[in-house]
């Protein structure tokens, strides 16, 4: 009998535990409870941002785009694909580091597969087998081949219940396998020393009466035995493998007639060093402000720094915004390797933004109507495309002086540019940057604990950094007047993006609406 099936029989209504199996049954049972949970549940957790992390780099002398769609459970399965952009490589194989054991207790390293007719294009599929932060080491083979590595978090971000229907069948399952008990120990304690023709008395019939008795009676132990640890379980699931974002408050507080921003980090996790943050670009927090505004428009927008203020407190002097309410979102890497961006939403009131803004430091910016455009502010031309769910696509900016011509482009937070790209409904954010959408501080962070200083320079450069290269090259990059962003759009809808540069020692940014159809509805 299996004591755990009933368990699941009788508690249709609970959720499932979020693993792709579950301890102590059998192959069969958990290979078929795994399977109608995927295919019948719906998430019931999300959070905001992007399954896929994209990037794009050199892996020895080879260009590569490298995109990992991370899974929403843990253990759970990665897909990764490699495309080549050029060149004839001999092998491509993929490896998951661990963030806390690092290359002594990896796995062999997995070899890509071709994909027929993909040019280029190589896929993989990788377990990531507890939470925590991953990176994923993309070798190619060849003539001057070389490897890089993409950090990925690994988290569960999802939850899923127990469909109804699948309950009263597990239902039924377990009341026939608590009926089989019932009746194989009321036959056993009756007739199991019995000679062969001999009939059954009244007393052989009451000890079977007991039998089965007893035998139910321990059936239904081991069901609230079993009840008391699907609680325990899906309780520890819950609260330490289910993703939960870094507890903070967000406040806006004016002193002297000066409003200030101030961000708080109140979660117990952050006395830990694994939850300590480190910088990304040289920034501990990057916090962007985006106003709620009506479909269809741009809203006004803000890229800030908060600067520490001792202990787990940040502030930022507040730009000059329109009143209205506006989504908050903050990049957070930690020094564990995880990665996530924190939400809230806050309400600038009439009167409260500063008109003469200073701004607390020197990289922040607005975009808003109460900030009027310089007359030699340079142009912002997002170059059309047609992008489609899933699919690997370029946000290509083309910036360009008032005369025409293309704009030299001065590092902005150590890149030639960055990118924020936000679904309409708040439900997808992500800040981009030349190289994709990975988190330069996680991967270096991955660089030097496995092989030195020298290998996080080379992730530096490798990832866009203009400070890690040398001068010639630097500038050889931002003569052109264009940046590009890689990006994967996860679902359709309109999406708004803003591309920001430095030029003439200023920060410029352009706001724009892209709208990604669904393919399926497109073909109809």
């Amino acid at each position: 009998m299996n004591l755990p099936l009933l368990v699941v029989a009788f508690r249709s209504g609970h959720r499932a535990s979020g693993l792709p199996g579950l301890p102590g049954l059998p192959g069969i049972f958990s290979a078929f409870l795994w399977l109608a949970s995927l295919l019948a549940a719906l998430p019931v957790r999300a959070h905001v941002g992007s399954p896929h992390i994209i990037f794009e780099g050199k892996a020895g002398s080879f260009p590569v785009r490298v995109v990992v769609r991370q899974p929403d459970v843990v253990p759970g399965l990665a897909e990764i694909s490699v495309r080549v952009l050029a060149g004839s490589p001999t092998r491509v194989t993929v490896l998951p580091l661990h963030a806390g054991s690092g290359r002594g207790a990896a796995p062999r390293a997995d070899v890509a597969v071709p994909v027929p007719g993909g040019q280029g294009l190589y896929q993989a599929a990788l377990w990531f087998m507890v939470r925590g932060a991953y990176g994923v080491e993309v070798a190619v083979e060849g003539e001057s081949g070389g490897s890089l590595l993409v950090p990925v978090n690994s988290v569960a971000t999802v939850q899923r219940p127990l469909p109804k229907w699948l309950g009263w069948v597990l239902g039924g399952l377990g009341l026939g396998l608590v009926g089989a008990l019932a009746g194989i120990a009321a036959g056993a304690v009756r007739e199991s020393t019995l000679a062969p023709g001999i009939a059954i008395d009244g007393r052989r019939r009451l000890r079977g009466w007991i039998g089965g008795t007893l035998a139910t009676g321990i059936a239904v132990l081991a069901v609230w035995g079993g009840s008391r640890w699907w609680e325990a379980t899906d309780r520890h699931h819950r609260t330490r493998v289910l993703f939960q974002p870094m507890g903070h408050s967000v406040a806006i507080v004016v002193a002297e007639g000066v409003p200030t921003l101030r961000f708080d980090i109140t979660d117990r996790r952050a006395g830990s060093p694994d939850y300590a943050l480190v910088p990304d670009h040289g920034k501990l927090l990057h916090l962007f402000l985006v106003g709620e505004s009506r479909a269809g428009t741009i809203p006004a927008f803000a890229h800030l720094h908060p600067v520490a203020e001792g202990g787990k407190s940040y502030t930022a002097a507040l730009p000059p915004l329109p009143e209205g309410r506006y989504r908050l979102y903050a990049d957070i890497t930690h020094e564990g390797g995880l990665t996530e961006t924190v939400t809230h939403s806050v309400d600038i009131v009439a009167g409260v933004s500063s008109v003469a803004w200073v701004p607390s430091d020197p990289e922040d910016s607005v975009l808003a109507a109460t900030v009027p455009a310089a007359a030699d502010d340079p142009t912002i031309e997002l170059v059309p495309a047609t992008f489609r769910v899933g699919e690997p696509a370029s946000l290509r900016a083309l910036v360009r002086s008032r005369d025409g011509r293309p704009a030299a482009l001065q590092p902005y937070l150590r890149m030639l540019g960055h990118g924020v790209v936000e679904h309409e409904d708040g439900s997808v954010f992500a800040h981009v940057h030349p190289a994709g959408t990975l988190s330069m501080a996680a991967a270096r962070r991955f660089a030097m604990k496995t092989a030195g200083d020298a290998a996080a320079r080379a992730v530096d450069a490798n990832c866009g950094d203009l400070t890690a290269v040398t001068p010639a090259v630097a500038e050889a990059l931002s003569r052109g007047g264009e940046v590009s962003f890689p990006f994967v759009f996860p679902k359709p809808g309109r999406y708004r993006v803003w591309t920001q540069v430095r030029v003439g020692g200023a920060v410029r940014t352009g706001a724009f609406q892209v709208t990604v159809a669904d393919d399926a509805l497109a073909a109809r």
